[in-house]
């Protein structure tokens, strides 16, 4: 049976928890609302860029097909303005801590699932990632990248921009903002491609100012960054709503248990003081 000052000690344990999981809710809620501001404002111009870039991309390639077979040409699938490999790149978001509630875990598993039907090279951002890859066991070799979960280090960035900009296509696996309690897991194209199962894009025809060949460039090395960055964003918007969420849950079991130790607190006070006037009737009854 536990003791008033078992319960005293817990009680006192439990309000603390209480009270850090409430600081860093809020922390999270802060975050989100800094990074969504941000995130929400330039959203619709960057997915009707990238929208544009698979429409131009998209043209760029039918013209070039027809000029290619025009000079009998075999190699009109990897044009690029830049030095390309002519792979495929699936790039996984994922987090460097836990306290993100699931959706991180269902982002991993999102990811798994593509990399399974397509023939590519993987890189995973973050530590948590790595961790689930490694439970995996899947024999795919992978290239790991660290970045903060919070801020921009532009050496990181630097890196990773340098690393896929070699890739002919590169697809980003990331969590997405939907609302404060809905998240999922989403994959984007950031280098002008569909996947392969959305190939139903519509042949758009361009004017080009002042070049189809300058257009075509600028894209693929000013906006895929741009693109990337914002990707980025994105999921640190989703994994701190998540995380805001989940402490709210969490806080409010703590309430619980709080309320259910103040509870046995009151029936230890009871059960003391019904014990301290039995020995007082008893003691009154031996002065008779």
């Amino acid at each position: 049976m536990a003791t008033k000052r078992d319960v005293d000690n817990e009680y006192t344990r439990i309000s603390t928890f209480k009270e850090m999981v409430e600081a860093l809710e809020e922390i999270a809620a802060n975050r989100m609302q800094n990074t969504r501001s941000y995130v929400l404002r330039s959203r619709t111009f960057i997915d009707e860029l990238d929208f544009i870039f698979q429409q131009v991309k998209h043209s760029y390639k039918s013209e070039v097909e027809r000029l290619m077979k025009e000079k009998k040409g075999k190699d009109a699938e990897k044009f690029s303005f830049l030095k390309k490999n002519g792979k495929t790149v699936f790039i996984l978001l994922s987090a460097n801590a836990g306290l993100y509630g699931g959706i991180i875990r269902e982002t991993f598993n999102f990811f798994l699932d593509l990399i399974k039907k397509e023939s590519a090279d993987v890189a995973i951002i973050g530590r948590v990632g790595r961790e689930y890859f490694r439970e995996s066991d899947l024999s795919i070799p992978h290239t790991d990248f660290d970045m903060p979960d919070s801020g921009t280090d532009n050496e990181s960035l630097k890196k990773i921009v340098n690393y896929i900009l070699q890739y002919q296509r590169v697809f980003v696996v990331y969590p997405r903002f939907d609302a404060v309690t809905s998240q999922h897991p989403a994959v984007t194209g950031i280098s002008g491609d569909i996947l392969p199962q959305e190939q139903n894009m519509p042949y758009v025809k361009y004017f080009f100012e002042p070049s189809l060949d300058k257009i075509l460039q600028f894209f693929e090395a000013e906006i895929f960054a741009s693109l990337f960055e914002q990707t980025l964003f994105e999921s640190r918007l989703a994994k701190f709503a998540s995380r805001m969420t989940t402490l709210e849950l969490r806080a409010q079991k703590i309430k619980d248990i709080l309320k259910n130790i103040y509870i046995e607190r009151g029936r230890i006070r009871h059960r003391i003081q019904n014990k301290k006037q039995l020995e007082t009737f008893a003691s009154m009854s031996l002065w008779r």
